[in-house]
């Protein structure tokens, strides 16, 4: 009785374990190049502080 609950519990075990491993994605495959671009340079936007008001693009720039 028991080899049958070892035996059905390292199966479950084995599955889940493929399972899992199955499901993550590849994290060894080579990216592509644009794609490896495109993440190396993060795009940063700079936001206002909550307690300075918003000025619009045309009241920022100087008049002549």
């Amino acid at each position: 009785m028991l080899d049958v609950r070892l035996v059905t519990t390292s199966l479950a075990m084995l599955i889940a374990l493929m399972s899992v491993a199955l499901a993550e994605p590849t994290k060894d495959q080579a990216r592509p190049a644009a794609q490896a671009a495109s993440e190396a340079r993060p795009i940063r936007v700079i936001l206002p502080a909550p307690w300075e008001p918003a000025t619009a693009q045309a009241d920022a720039q100087p008049t002549k």
